[in-house]
């Protein structure tokens, strides 16, 4: 064998041993590998773990939205007009209950004051009757004291004196009522402008939200306002014109029967001042 073959054999086997050698340590280094690499995955949140001056921020909680109650909620969509109907609906109880406290039989024809006027009459005595109309203020009171005043130019001029001052009482008390009749009438008035500022607001908050979906608590804001309104408006005209109607009625009942007591009074009253004359 040539010098040049065993040059060429040395040099391949060289080449095997080298390549044997690393293999083996290829195989020697895996295990450790993969004994470091968990080693490094526990480590790893170590390394990231903020020291411990330094103060970790807690998460922060989504707080679920607020519930309000029923008397809150009206309140909030009624607003301002809402509060112009419950000072509305405040005068309007103070001047039924007023009226209901003043129109009634026994302020118009107080028994009192008939009594005084048949005792007054039965004897004789006719000034003191109608000193006792003059201090008293009730509806019989005014007639009987405009139909004395006049009976001296005859039964007819006192009754036609009397009808005139009727019908200025019951104009003075029907004036009085028609606060209620303008109620009911503006109550509904008042509901729709707050109906159209509630839609007004609905559709703005549509309109102007651009690029991005309205958000339906808004939407509804308007649409609560514009019916709770409407149902305030509603609910004060209801009883408004209800009680206009009912105290016109009573107006008429109170006019009847001091009418007749005091053409009673004036007849009785004539029977009285023949009988002295005759006397």
């Amino acid at each position: 064998m040539s010098t040049l073959s065993r040059v060429s054999w040395s040099l391949v086997a060289l080449g095997v041993l080298a390549l044997g050698l690393l293999a083996s340590d290829a195989r020697a280094q895996e295990p450790k590998a993969a004994e470091a690499a968990p080693a490094a995955k526990t480590e790893a949140p170590a390394a990231d773990a903020p020291k411990a001056d330094i103060p970790v921020p807690e998460p922060t909680a989504t707080k679920a939205p607020e519930s309000k109650s029923m008397l809150r909620w009206v309140i909030e969509a009624s607003g301002p007009i809402g509060f112009c109907l419950l000072l509305i609906s405040i005068y309007m109880s103070a001047l039924v209950v007023k009226l209901f406290l003043e129109f009634r039989v026994s302020e118009a024809v107080p028994p009192a004051l008939v009594e005084k006027l048949e005792v007054a009459i039965k004897d004789k005595k006719f000034q003191e009757a109608y000193d006792a109309c003059r201090e008293s203020e009730s509806f019989l009171a005014k007639l009987v004291r405009t139909g004395v005043a006049a009976l001296p130019n005859g039964r007819a001029e006192a009754k036609e004196a009397m009808s005139d001052v009727q019908d200025e009482i019951v104009t003075g008390m029907e004036s009085r009522v028609s606060y209620l009749a303008i109620i009911g009438q503006l109550g509904p008035m008042i509901g729709l402008v707050g109906t159209i500022m509630g839609m007004i607001d609905s559709f703005q908050t549509i309109a102007t939200s651009v690029g991005a979906q309205a958000k339906p608590d808004e939407i509804a804001r308007g649409i609560s306002t514009a019916l709770f309104i409407t149902l305030e408006g509603v609910a004060l005209s209801v009883p408004a014109i209800f009680f206009f109607a009912f105290f016109r009625n009573r107006i008429a009942v109170l006019a009847v029967e001091s009418s007749k007591v005091a053409d009673r009074t004036i007849t009785a009253l004539l029977a009285a001042a023949k009988q002295a004359k005759q006397a």
